[in-house]
């Protein structure tokens, strides 16, 4: 039985090592851009005929879920988040009058989402910000709006959520092809074991 779907809508970052790069804040001990190589060509000898590349990349390029142990120690960690959380409803907020670099409080989200967002729907922030992701510049961080303490904490948004056991799912793109009111988003993790994040392929369905 297939599904009633109309169009498949992809709002993941491209991971192209031409063209995308992260920040590297204060903390880290080595760092892991997004690189990309052969490891065996097509014409290797006794190769099969095969060609293999590798990726060497942190857990947290471009579209990703982020598990509460990346802001929380001891938190849990992406294999023991149940699949049903990287599928089903979704609606969308609207907050591209934040744009540049204003805050969201509480009542923009309320303005925004509440009345029309359902218990267990996944809530997609549309600001178009990374439409034009430059690999996190000063420039783009400034213009980057941000959640406040009601909303939560200025800056640390994504600790507050961690504290409350909700997962994200950062650096989403093209939230302005959805026409819809409501979609379904899908977007699973890798099922790596003792992580805190992983890459994700997220899409909406219309």
């Amino acid at each position: 039985m297939s599904l009633a779907i109309e169009r498949i809508i992809d709002i993941s970052l491209e991971l192209d090592p031409k063209n995308f790069a992260m920040r590297t804040p204060a903390g880290f001990k080595k760092d892991m851009q997004f690189e990309m190589e052969v490891l065996k060509e097509h014409d290797a000898p006794g190769g099969a005929g095969q060609i293999v590349r590798g990726v060497h990349m942190r857990l947290h390029a471009g579209s990703h879920v982020d598990a509460p142990e990346h802001n929380v120690r001891g938190g849990t960690q992406i294999h023991q988040l149940p699949l049903e959380l990287f599928i089903g409803d979704a609606i969308v907020a609207d907050l591209r009058d934040k744009m540049p670099g204003k805050a969201i409080t509480e009542n923009d989200l309320e303005k925004a989402a509440g009345t029309r967002i359902r218990k267990g729907d996944r809530l997609l922030l549309r600001t178009d910000h990374n439409n034009t992701y430059d690999g996190g510049s000063d420039k783009w961080m400034k213009a980057s709006p941000y959640l406040t303490i009601g909303a939560p904490r200025v800056f640390h948004n994504s600790r507050t959520l961690s504290e409350h056991g909700i997962v994200t799912m950062p650096y989403l793109k093209n939230l302005d092809r959805i026409s819809k009111d409501r979609v379904t988003l899908i977007g699973f993790p890798l099922n790596i074991i003792g992580a805190e994040a992983s890459p994700v392929r997220a899409v909406v369905l219309l």
